[in-house]
């Protein structure tokens, strides 16, 4: 599973290596609106992209307004404590009315697909494990999703296309976010994979090897106000089951 991450605002950023109810979790924090996703120590790795995208534009500045954040990060971290795939998708679905927007949630065999807003019960897909999938900003089941038109609707449409051409052209594991940044159109065109215009930009690309359990992040060290390094919160003698690298670049 792999995802670039765009803001309107640059993050502060850290990543958690601790147990939650039990289990063993890695998973990106954004400081500022304290949304997380990862994976876990049986091999769960859950990603989501927003449909809600007026709000995520403007996210910084509602928490700063309202002086609290989201909840869908604390959702997340919920359905990382799942230690199956169904108890996983069932939490993301219904604790706390659920993560909204498109949700993959994943393990080496299988991956699901959810896809929910505010006004939209939640549809599943599964998907092969072997064939590249991606979504963006635009409803895939329900077209009055996310953008519907003009040119986000556009540059959501050719960033999916992108993504999953960039994914199937991977040699290997190592090609995958490299292949997610590169620019095929002008450097600040909203077309791009990686996105750097004066509304949205690139502020990490995160890649969960969900057969080996390693997870990594890359972060762009111009694109982010601060990254606070790996935080780990391990028993005493507790030997991780999942590998975690975070690299600036």
């Amino acid at each position: 599973m792999a995802k670039n991450r765009d803001r309107a605002y640059k993050p502060v950023l850290e990543v958690i290596h601790t147990m939650i109810d039990g289990v063993e979790v890695a998973y990106l924090h954004d400081v500022t609106t304290d949304w997380s996703e990862g994976m876990n120590e049986f091999g769960i790795g859950i990603l989501n992209t927003a449909l809600m995208v007026g709000y995520d534009e403007v996210e910084k500045k509602i928490v700063k307004k309202r002086g609290k954040p989201s909840k869908d990060g604390a959702k997340i971290r919920k359905a990382l404590a799942q230690k199956t795939m169904k108890d996983a998708i069932k939490v993301a679905t219904k604790f706390m009315s659920g993560v909204k927007g498109h949700t993959f949630i994943s393990n080496k065999n299988e991956m699901v697909s959810i896809e929910t807003t505010s006004k939209h019960t939640p549809k599943y897909e599964l998907h092969p494990v072997d064939k590249a999938t991606a979504r963006t900003n635009h409803g895939h089941i329900y077209y009055d999703a996310g953008y519907t038109k003009g040119s986000d609707y556009l540059s959501s449409k050719i960033r999916k296309i992108s993504a999953e051409k960039a994914i199937n052209k991977a040699s290997s594991k190592n090609d995958v976010l490299p292949n997610m940044r590169k620019a095929y159109y002008r450097k600040d065109s909203n077309l791009n994979m990686r996105r750097d215009t004066e509304k949205m930009f690139t502020s990490s690309q995160l890649m969960l090897d969900l057969t080996n359990k390693e997870f990594t992040l890359n972060y762009f060290k111009d694109k982010v106000e601060e990254f606070k390094g790996i935080r780990t919160v391990l028993p005493k003698g507790y030997q991780p089951k999942i590998k975690v690298v975070a690299l600036g670049v």
